[in-house]
């Protein structure tokens, strides 16, 4: 990784230094500037950072730590912490295109396994190949289309992320081949080994599909799906595993953005004993509005439900002498400031529950979390 940074630079550092000096007069020939300045054209260099902190309400006196259970992002509480620092560079032309992008901070050491710790620092690493009009072919480390939230809290309208989403799977390690069809409509299928914050890598081959219908600004519908063998390489059994993710946006009056998504797993030869040969299922789904008073300020609102008694989509967790998996509900509430263009300081309470006696958050002492969470990001460059 270290390697692939040193890169980054010296090749950033190339791309800047060739720019000054045509700025003072370089010996190029007038059609050999055309080329260059055509080229550097189609490069952009981004940088984003944020910082939070959060603090958890009510929490029992016997709760040791400060990380908070299922949290994408902001994970640990009473301190000043780094989400994420992160830079990277992209390449869009004509008929090639590609991204690489390093990050650091909490996101990424969180968001990664002990033994997965090499792709810990990227974000993303893909290139891309036009065949013909709008049809692209992409490889590499590729962002996942499945879920409307990111870890990235600037890429959501409330920075924290639902415990579904902690969930869901990532990116992916593969190929992606992707079409604007229409104006309005965009498809694709990729193939791959994802990757998720709850279970790493996973050396199987998965494909899915997306497709995404988008009426001018007042609504968007997208379907996203994933399937395949969901077992660890060392495991006796195949899980064929079907994942189903719908997205709907609705702007019905200026300045509302609503938000609904339901997510639905099946897989085989359920991990529950005592019959593994059932099909298990789970669902999760969120509910959001926001409101932009002004170009400067905004307010959310977010409920969350997640229900796996099978341990479909989430593990397994012994509940007073039962096994099952997540059930948690809860709801989150926002305020967004935008003192200058392409930043925000946000501040957020989020209440989070689950089934009485399951003891999993504040050091598996309580059934539910009251936190604050205020988190303050910039950007610079296109951030596309």
């Amino acid at each position: 990784m270290k390697r692939s940074c040193i890169l980054f630079l010296v090749i950033t550092g190339m791309v800047l230094s060739h720019s000054v000096s045509m700025a003072q007069g370089d010996t190029l020939a007038p059609g050999e500037q055309t080329k260059f300045r055509k080229f550097l054209k189609n490069f952009d260099v981004s940088v984003y950072m944020d910082v939070y902190y959060t603090t958890v309400l009510d929490a029992p006196s016997g709760d040791t730590s400060n990380l908070k259970e299922f949290a994408s992002n902001c994970p640990f509480a009473d301190e000043f912490r780094l989400n994420v620092a992160s830079v990277w560079l992209e390449y869009a032309a004509k008929n090639i295109r590609g991204k690489f992008l390093i990050q650091f901070g909490d996101i990424p050491n969180l968001r990664a396994s002990p033994e997965e710790q090499y792709i810990k620092y990227m974000k993303e690493a893909h290139f891309g190949i036009r065949i013909y009009k709008s049809l692209w072919i992409d490889f590499g480390y590729l962002p996942n289309p499945i879920g409307y939230e990111s870890s990235y809290p600037i890429k959501n309208q409330i920075s924290t992320v639902t415990v579904g989403g902690y969930f869901e799977t990532g990116n992916f390690l593969g190929v992606k081949l992707s079409s604007q069809l229409t104006p309005s409509l965009f498809a694709g299928i990729y193939v791959g080994n994802p990757y998720t914050l709850a279970f790493g890598r996973n050396k199987r081959i998965y494909g899915g599909m997306t497709i995404l219908y988008q009426y001018k600004d007042l609504f968007s519908v997208n379907y996203n799906n994933m399937l395949g063998n969901a077992s660890i390489v060392t495991s006796e059994l195949n899980h064929f595993y079907l994942y189903n993710n719908l997205i709907l946006t609705v702007t019905p009056v200026k300045n509302l953005l609503l938000v609904g998504q339901a997510d639905f797993g099946f897989m085989g030869k359920s991990t529950k004993p005592p019959d593994t040969t059932r099909t298990a299922s789970g669902i999760s789904g969120f509910l959001q509005a926001t409101y932009r008073f002004t170009r400067w300020f905004a307010a959310s609102i977010r409920g969350e439900y997640l229900t796996d008694p099978d341990a479909a989509v989430t593990p397994l967790y012994a509940y007073d002498g039962k096994l099952r998996g997540l059930l948690t509900y809860g709801c989150t509430a926002g305020l967004e400031f935008n003192p200058v263009p392409n930043s925000y300081l946000r501040a957020e309470y989020s209440y989070l529950s689950a089934d009485k006696d399951n003891f999993i958050f504040n050091s598996m002492l309580s059934d539910y979390r009251h936190s604050i969470t205020f988190t303050a990001g910039l950007r610079f460059g296109t951030f596309r």
